[in-house]
This record gives structure tokens, sequence and C-alpha cells, in this order.
């Protein structure tokens, strides 16, 4: 199997103030890295912050990468990669992408897949949402947005853990909207940013437990005991999208068919193509806004029943 050479964009999330600079930072001193920071404001500030070389580094001010900001965003990384080739700066191993403290991170996502001038280029690598262990009340300021981030999560950093007198009460809110994502605490800042640089995208974990929570957010899986017809597979993905896009946070997963394993992921509306994997647990994670496993469960049946 041919091994996938694009460059990994590693999404950095989480609510405001809980600390995704200090993150980067960390994570920039350890890898070669072009650094986006999205910023929600007219002035940029943030990426300044960013201890990374000027070349390497672009802000995205006034805004959380959704409408016309998706098309800056796939601006910066497309000028990146043309100036990476034509050697006007030095190469870079990935692209980490910090987002606005506002944002949901389901965009970044949707831009990597939609686009096929980036898809040559680059590939979604983890989403890390950055979750205050200390101030739990500030994310109730914008509850929807602050639960779609650690809903979308391919591991989340809990921040503070030092000042908080009780952390495990922030990773239990974690683990009722995403019960099977690794949780990392970073005590004074500190992290192994190798764990997080180096962490998987979400296709190989599921989600033992139901969420414990009265919100909208579901996490189940839908698993495949027998490769099924790719076609099949194609129109089910669609029909899901057509039935229920909005409220797909994240569909991650490896399924049989007939050539192989393939692996399938998306955001709302838009879905990568699918690729061929090597190894993987047959099965589907859905994230979803209200979605519910029978649901699903029964539009997959009916679909097997017609063709």
């Amino acid at each position: 199997m041919i091994p996938d050479g694009r460059t990994p964009v590693v999404v950095v999330t989480g609510f405001l103030g809980s600390g995704k600079t200090t993150l980067v930072n960390r994570l920039v001193k350890v890898s070669d890295s072009f650094v986006i920071v999205n910023e929600f404001g007219e002035i940029p500030v943030d990426h300044l912050l960013v201890e990374s070389s000027e070349e390497k580094t672009v802000a995205l001010p006034n805004g959380c990468l959704c409408c016309h900001l998706r098309g800056d965003l796939e601006e910066a990384l497309i000028g990146a990669a043309m100036r990476r080739r034509r050697g006007d700066i030095a190469g870079f191993d990935r692209v980490i992408v910090e987002t606005s403290g506002l944002a949901d991170p389901g965009p970044v996502a949707q831009t990597l897949y939609a686009d096929p001038a980036l898809a040559r280029d680059f590939k979604l690598g983890p989403i890390v949402t950055v979750v205050d262990a200390f101030d739990l009340q500030s994310r109730k300021v914008s509850a929807d947005i602050a639960r779609a981030q650690i809903a979308a999560a391919d591991v989340v950093v809990l921040s503070k853990v030092d000042r908080a007198g009780d952390p495990g009460a922030a990773e239990a809110e974690v683990r009722a909207l995403n019960a099977g994502v690794p949780c990392i605490r970073a005590e004074f800042g500190g992290v192994d940013p190798r764990a997080i640089l180096e962490a998987n995208p979400g296709t190989d974990h599921v989600f033992a437990t139901a969420p414990a929570h009265d919100s909208k957010i579901r996490s189940f899986t839908l698993g495949f005991a027998q490769p099924v017809r790719r076609e099949l597979l194609q129109h089910f993905i669609s029909t899901l999208v057509e039935l229920r896009g909005a409220d797909l946070l994240r569909v991650k997963g490896v399924v049989p068919v007939e050539s192989g394993l393939v692996l399938v992921q998306g955001v709302r509306h838009v879905f990568d193509r699918f690729r061929p994997v090597a190894a993987g647990a047959p099965a589907l994670v859905f994230i979803t806004n209200g979605v519910e496993k029978s649901e699903v469960e029964a539009l997959w049946r009916a679909m097997k029943g017609l063709s």
C-alpha cells in the first residue's frame, strides 16, 4: 500500500482563555510546523504570541473559520504549499491551525475534505481541544460552541489542572460528550507534545459508554461484521447527509468493502473521499447533534434491504 505522504493539519481548538496559544508554543518547539492563527476581532494579536518564525505564521483575523474565512484558510494553505515547493520558506512537517475560542472546528475539516487542490498536499490530523479544568463556568457563555469543540476532539488537553480543586469534574464533563477521547492533564502548562502531535486522528477508538448529559450531543458506533458494497456505503452516507447533514458533528471510522478497508471521515455535509487503509476496527463512530443510533441503524438496514 502506498503511504500517505500528505502534510497533516493539526487543529487546536478550545474555548476563550483555555490555553490554546500556550499549547501551540509547546508544539512548535518540537516540530517543523507552519502555524495559522484564527482570531475573533478586527486587529490580530494572538499570532504575535506564537513563538514561531514570522515566515511560518499567518493570521486570519475577525472571524471563526466559517463562511468567507474558509476561503482565507484555503488560500493560506495553498500559498504555504507553493512557497514550500519554490523554496521560499523552509520545509515543514505539519500545519497547526489555532482556531478562535468562539469557533467550531468543523469547518476546518470540511475545508480539507471539500477542496481537491488542498487534498493533494494536506490531510486532517488530530483535532486537539483544550479544556480549562479550573474555570468550568466560562464555557457556559457559549455552551453550544464549547460542546461542539469537545465533541469533535480526537484528544483533549485539560489545562490549568494545578489550579483546579477537582480536575475530575472537567474530565467528567468531557466524557459526557466524548466518552472515548484520550484526556491529557496539563499541570503548569506542561504536556508531552509528542503525545498530541502523534495522536491518531480518531479512527480507531470507540465510545464505550452512552453520554450521561441532557444536551443533544450523541456518540455511538455502527459496526460492520461483513464487507459491504462500496456503492451501497456511498449511497448510505449521501442519504444520511441529505437527511441530517447539519447534525453530523463528526463521522469517522473504517469500513470493509469488497476491495479491502476504507477510511470514512466527514463533518456535517462534507465528507472526504474514501481512502484505503491497512487496518482498523470495522466500525463508524458517530458524534451527532440529536441524531439517535436507532435512526442510523434503521436507515442502514433499510438501504441494505433495498440493495
